[in-house]
């Protein structure tokens, strides 16, 4: 009887090697086979899906077997939400730089134009005395090379300011003065140095002289003849 007990322990040591053995060889999907388990999404202490919880079954395995498709449906109703918000974010960034890009390019080619100016002013300047040519044909030649000179500049986006007779704007002129005039008071009178904009843009300031309104003096002669 004693020499019985230990044999059998043995064997059964030897058995549950061999399974052991067998386990490791196959995996875990052999492991279910064999008797094991495989822990599922919900395993150990982990939450159950929303469809797991509707249906009130723990949703075992990979494919939340027991949800009826409910986990799937949940499942492709996530990821599709996750999908449509890359897709708007990855619009937004392709708008955004362009939008940079734009700018950047604008910005640059404001750069180069405020070089040019003193030419273009030249350019004007230039017309003046091609005017006073003798020779016609001289004359005619000149001013028409000079004009397609400054509507290159135009159609670039250089633009002149409009600036005798109009109200002062601080964010595009620069006052130089005040003088007396019959003009309402704010008003430029003349102009020192010319403005520009460039594709709509500031690209540079112009100097003005603002009137201040007419004198004191002749406000009480206009009161009295009146």
């Amino acid at each position: 009887m004693d020499n019985k007990e230990p044999a059998e322990k043995m064997r059964s040591k030897k058995n549950a090697r061999e399974q052991g053995e067998t386990l490791k060889e196959h995996g875990d999907g052999e492991a279910e086979k064999y008797g094991g388990s495989k822990p599922g999404p919900h395993a150990e202490g982990g939450e159950a899906c929303e469809g797991c919880r509707a249906s009130g079954k723990k949703g075992e395995g990979e494919n939340h077997e027991g949800c009826s498709g409910a986990c799937l449906e949940e499942k492709i109703s996530s990821l599709s939400g996750q999908l449509l918000r890359l897709q708007a974010e990855f619009d937004n960034y392709k708008k955004r730089t362009a939008k940079e890009k734009d700018a950047l390019s604008t910005q640059s080619e404001a750069k180069v134009m405020l070089r040019l100016l003193p030419i273009y002013e030249e350019l004007g300047m230039a017309e003046e005395e091609a005017k006073k040519v003798k020779d016609a044909a001289v004359r005619e030649g000149i001013v028409i090379v000079l004009s397609k000179l400054r509507l290159a500049f135009s159609k670039e986006g250089l633009q002149e300011m409009e600036l005798e007779g109009r109200k002062f704007d601080p964010f595009r002129h620069e006052t130089a003065m005040r003088e007396d005039s019959d003009l309402p008071e704010g008003t430029i009178v003349r102009v020192i140095q010319n403005g520009y904009l460039f594709k709509g843009e500031m690209l540079r300031h112009a100097i003005v002289s603002v009137s201040s309104g007419k004198r004191p003096e002749q406000q009480k002669e206009e009161k009295n003849s009146g």
